[in-house]
């Protein structure tokens, strides 16, 4: 199918074949029709990737902050990978389409062939089939066609902003920035029965819009519209590098007004005029409640009417119903009609054509139509075809580029969910065959091995279907987030490993060969908070104490030499404190403590057996005490590529596993008892399923 992404390292803005999503359990299946270019989110977009790295910079310090963390805690090379990985990629563009539902995904408001209207980026994008959650996804009323469906987002975004206004009707609203969202913002206003005012420095717009004025008019507009009044609410649309669309609103708004911002502009306003009409200033977040909720919008669970009664899909609904009756029209704000092959003029003209507003993408046959995958090469003699499932972040920077760096290893195919993202890596490293069905990948005869990256609830799934499929599987930890996904993985032998790296570290290699069990091992771990919504926090994804937990089980069991019988935990908030046993009268704890570490080392390990003390520090510098004292330092090495080099061997059949399938069952196990024990406040013993 084509679909419309942007090059995030040159900026550019392409029409790629890459292969549709496949139908999901909880998702709809959706083939489009017509998608919207927003003149101003996705104008910004696009400026945004042409910009130099130091211009990508400047205009996203936050993400520069979190570099230099990673710098700091991680090493400069992993921060340069992350940047490339998130760089060496397509960023998919689009936020607003309609089309109809090939596959429901078991939701039950719509059936095959309901025209519907989709919102939510990352999900509604310019694409011949996209894949939405149900709660994204809203049935169209009859009557609404799907030109005008494809307003859907923009139009929510500029209902949404009406509702933090408080607008009643005969009130007056005035509009700063008449863009898309500020055309719409007027429309729904007269909707509602209120009256609305607009500024902008283009005429065109403010034509269209029709009563109007360049901002050093504006105030005496507004006088004159409201009896002298001044506006009882104000939304602010306009982007600017700079507060003044927002002191212009402070200067028009009656007292105790709102004044609600929507555009992309800095905060900074003098407090006077704030405090003498007791103004009252809201940033309004895109559709409505729901948004960035992953309950919400990933999970598909509804908010309570009672309770919250416009979500961000009530308010795509209530768009929709307006369209319905007549009462909202959107024909005349499209600007240019553009087939979605020709999707690099559309952006070409928002970038130049000052006049375009709404640009229409739209699909035929052809542009839904499946791509034709590209086949696999000549297998080179010797070399083991890898197959990689997932292509985020962690999968860009470390797995694929260690893999293509292993002589005997051939990256012969890429799945993802999305075939954008499967698409961008496939060509960065030359890789033939690109899926988003894992399981025709992992069915493929011109696949021996996978390697699996993917969120932690499908591990289990993907791992025991490889292993039945009889090809060798290296999954991501954890292998499962429950005791039904272990178990299940535990039917399938076969040449299994988890991707737990420390053990393949030089250092630590080199630390295990010096101890003697017994041994009484300290892992302490320090790791900042994540950010609000991150996937890990998910508890279907086994939460981030599982997530990450099982790393430092495995390295504690690979130090004592076998894995623990027994395992306990106490949780303080987000930090985990637990302690394991083992057979052979070793033990350990692992302080895992989510905190603002600043410059602290994320992972210290001190180890104590009859053969002496050892002090690892975050895998950079190995001390010894006792009666040989030494001190070994090295570039920070977590083991990587030393792990994927065991995995290709193994696969190849050159060289055996260190790890044994049992063992890491059992390792998982621990790593499943310990979350147990969290919640029970007791000691658990390790078992394996069944």
């Amino acid at each position: 199918m084509k679909q419309v992404v942007q090059d995030l390292r040159t900026g550019d803005v392409e029409v790629v074949d890459v292969p549709a999503p496949q139908p999901r359990s909880g998702y709809l299946l959706v083939e489009v029709t017509h998608s919207l270019i927003s003149s101003g989110t996705e104008r910004a977009l696009v400026e945004l990737g042409g910009k130099s790295l130091v211009g990508k910079a400047r205009a996203r310090p936050d993400l520069v902050r979190r570099t230099v963390d990673v710098a700091r805690s991680e090493g400069v090379g992993a921060a340069i990978a992350r940047v490339r990985a998130r760089l060496d990629r397509y960023g998919e563009l689009g936020y607003s389409c309609a089309g109809r539902v090939l596959d429901t995904g078991g939701a039950t408001h719509v059936s095959a062939g309901t025209a519907v209207a989709c919102v939510g980026a990352g999900y509604a994008s310019h694409a011949g089939v996209v894949s939405v959650p149900p709660t994204l996804g809203v049935a169209l009323p009859l009557g609404v066609e799907a030109a005008d469906a494809a307003f859907a987002a923009p139009a929510a975004i500029a209902l949404h902003a009406l509702r933090l206004a408080a607008v009643e009707p005969g009130a007056t609203v005035a509009v700063i920035g008449l863009g898309l969202i500020g055309q719409l913002v007027g429309r729904l206003a007269h909707a509602a029965g209120a009256a609305a005012v607009g500024t902008d420095p283009e005429a065109a717009r403010r034509e269209r819009f029709g009563t109007a004025a360049p901002a050093d008019g504006f105030e005496q507009l507004v006088l004159a519209a409201t009896r002298s009044r001044g506006a009882d609410a104000v939304v602010v649309a306009a982007a600017a590098p700079t507060s003044e669309p927002l002191a212009l609103a402070a200067a028009v708004a009656r007292d105790r007004a709102r004044l609600v911002v929507v555009g992309d502009l800095p905060i900074e306003l003098d407090r006077r005029p704030l405090y003498e009409k007791e103004l009252s200033l809201v940033v309004a977040r895109s559709y409505g409640p729901g948004r960035y909720d992953r309950t919400y919008e990933e999970g598909g669970a509804d908010l309570p009417v009672g309770h919250v009664r416009w979500t961000e899909g009530r308010n795509v609904e209530a768009v929709l119903d307006l369209l319905s009756d007549g009462r909202l029209h959107v024909g005349d704000l499209v600007t240019h009609r553009v087939p979605v092959a020709e999707a690099e003029r559309a952006y070409a003209a928002l970038l130049d054509d000052g006049d375009a507003l709404a640009i229409l993408l739209e699909f035929d046959a052809a542009a839904r139509a499946p791509s034709t995958p590209r086949r696999a090469v000549s297998r080179r003699a010797g070399a083991i075809r890898v197959g990689l499932i997932g292509a985020g972040n962690f999968a860009r920077s470390t797995l694929a580029p260690g893999l293509a760096g292993i002589e005997g290893v051939q990256l012969t195919a890429v799945c993802a969910r999305t075939g954008a993202s499967a698409q961008s890596l496939a060509e960065r490293y030359g890789i033939p065959l690109v899926a988003t069905d894992w399981r025709g990948l992992v069915a493929s005869e011109d696949v021996d091995a996978i390697v699996i990256a993917t969120p932690h609830a499908d591990h289990a799934e993907m791992a025991a279907a490889g292993l039945e499929a009889g090809k060798a599987v290296l999954v991501e930890k954890p292998l499962a987030v429950d005791g039904v996904g272990l178990a299940r993985v535990a039917s399938a032998p076969g040449l299994l490993l988890v991707g737990h790296n420390r053990r393949f570290a030089p250092l630590a290699t080199r630390l295990r060969a010096a101890l003697v069990p017994p041994v009484v091992v300290q892992i302490r771990v320090a790791v900042a908070p994540l950010d609000t919504g991150h996937w890990l926090e998910d508890p279907e994804q086994g939460g981030r104490v599982l997530g990450e937990i099982s790393h430092f089980v495995d390295f504690a069991s690979f130090l004592a030499g076998e894995p623990p019988r027994e395992v306990g935990a106490a949780q303080v908030g987000e930090s985990l404190l637990a302690s394991l046993r083992f057979t052979n009268g070793s033990a350990a704890t692992i302080a895992y403590v989510v905190c603002e570490p600043g410059r602290l080392p994320k992972e210290r390990v001190e180890v104590f057996s009859a053969a002496g003390t050892y002090v690892l520090d975050d895998f950079r510098r190995l001390e010894s005490h006792g009666s040989a004292q030494s001190v070994v330092k090295t570039k920070r090495n977590k083991g990587h590529k030393e792990e994927l080099r065991a995995f290709a061997a193994a696969a190849a059949g050159t060289a055996e596993l260190p790890v044994s399938f049992d063992e890491q069952l059992r390792i998982a196990a621990a790593s499943l008892a310990l979350v147990e024990s969290a919640r029970g406040g007791q000691a658990v013993d390790v078992h394996l399923p069944g």
